[in-house]
This record gives structure tokens, C-alpha cells and sequence, in this order.
């Protein structure tokens, strides 16, 4: 009876250990998947960061060239609109950023802007109800794309 008692202890010790070993294998499984996993995320993560940041970079480069001649068109859009009428008004929207070059560009002309701030990148003239803007918001959102 004591030799059948230690009999099955040892029997259910063994079954015990042979479990621990299996759950430890597959749980040695499951943990290697998940780190594999895990780096294959990382590494798509860090491709991803690696080309918002490029794009960011040439960008914020290619865009100053940009924001500097939308800015000069628009001041020669509201230029040409001031000298056919004296007594126009021009509303401009947008951000201080962007105002501020268009005003100094215009000199004496900037007396006919009315500048209401906004949020945004882009500036918005409206010259007798006539909408004109640098659209630099979009040509930014457009080389994103291209370049992610």
C-alpha cells in the first residue's frame, strides 16, 4: 500500500513534470513568435518613421522655394487687382506667417487688405468676391504621398 502510494505520487510527479516541460515548450513557442513578430513590426515602423521624416526634410526644404513664389504670384494677382480700382478691398485669410511677406511685397497696396487670422498654410485673397489662394497646403500633402 505505501509502495502503491509512492508509485502514484511519482506517477502524478511525472505527469506534472512532462506538463511543466510541454507548457514550457509551447509557451517558449508563443514567446518567440511574439517577439518575431514584434520585430517585424518594429522594422516596418522604423521603414515608415525613416520615410515621413525624408519626406518632412525635403519637404520643409522644397517648400520654403515654394511658399517664397506662390507668395509672389499672389502679390502680383493682388497688385494687378488693386491698380484697375482704388477703392477695392482685399480680403486675405490665413496665417501671420504668410500675411506678413504679402504685406510687405504690396507696400503702399497693403493699405486695401483686410487680414482676418487663421489657422492653416495656405493664405485665401478674395478680391470682388474672387477667390485666390497659394494652395500650398496641397501641393505639400501632394509630395507626401509621392514621397511616402
Amino acid at each position: 500500500s505505501r509502495a502503491a502510494s509512492w508509485a502514484a505520487l511519482e506517477a502524478e510527479r511525472q505527469a506534472n513534470d512532462d506538463a511543466a516541460k510541454a507548457f514550457l515548450k509551447s509557451f517558449g513557442g508563443d514567446l518567440g513568435a511574439a517577439v518575431a513578430t514584434r520585430i517585424d513590426a518594429m522594422e516596418a515602423r522604423v521603414a515608415e518613421l525613416t520615410a515621413a521624416t525624408v519626406a518632412r526634410i525635403i519637404g520643409g526644404v522644397v517648400s520654403d522655394d515654394l511658399q517664397e513664389r506662390s507668395i509672389e504670384a499672389l502679390a502680383r494677382t493682388v497688385s494687378a487687382a488693386i491698380a484697375d480700382s482704388e477703392a477695392v478691398r482685399i480680403g486675405v485669410r490665413g496665417p501671420l506667417s504668410l500675411f506678413e511677406p504679402l504685406k510687405a511685397s504690396l507696400g503702399d497696396r497693403a493699405a486695401n487688405l483686410d487680414f482676418t487670422e487663421a489657422a492653416g498654410f495656405d493664405l485665401t485673397v478674395t478680391i470682388d468676391e474672387t477667390v485666390f489662394e497659394t494652395r500650398i497646403a496641397e501641393w505639400s500633402a501632394s509630395l507626401s504621398e509621392v514621397l511616402s
